[in-house]
């Protein structure tokens, strides 16, 4: 009898000392699952950033320089790229709502993208469709969900 108690102890205490370790190792697992999402996000919104950015200047100099709307094409086919490459991520349960965000300016980027990029194909490039195309806005709002990012990365530690 008070071997088959010993027994049931033992029996007991492996179950929660397993029920422990599985736990932990979960929690670990969804911490590096956040880190890795904010690192992959953060370097979304850099590319995203650094191309815009260097897309702005190169649309300034594009309107006097035809031969410089191949390059503002290829910035456009790497921003393409970018959101693509982003919207294959999956977001833990903690960033859900700023991977939201970042899906939605993702989404529009893309669509401002593609059609300016249709608008160039038709009329070439000018002063007045870069303008009109709101890209900047929407590589700012990107850049703003930056900071939330961090957030999420210091929440995870």
């Amino acid at each position: 009898m008070i071997r088959k108690r010993k027994q049931t102890l033992m029996m007991a205490g492996l179950i929660v000392s397993s029920i422990l370790v599985i736990s932990a190792c979960s929690v670990v697992e969804q911490a590096n699952q956040s880190l890795n999402y904010v690192s992959e996000a953060t370097e979304y919104i850099e590319q995203v950033s650094n191309a815009g950015a260097d897309l702005q200047e190169l649309a300034s100099g594009a309107v006097s320089n035809p031969e410089i709307t191949t390059q503002v094409q290829e910035k456009i086919d790497q921003i393409q790229a970018e959101a693509s490459e982003f919207s294959q991520l999956s977001a833990p349960a903690i960033g859900e709502s700023i991977h939201e965000n970042l899906v939605s300016y993702n989404n529009q980027l893309t669509e401002v993208v593609d059609r300016f990029e249709n608008t160039i194909a038709e009329q070439g490039f000018t002063a007045e469709n870069w303008e009109k195309t709101g890209i900047p806005d929407l590589i700012h709002n990107i850049n703003s969900v930056k900071d939330p990012l961090s957030g999420l990365g210091n929440e995870s530690n």
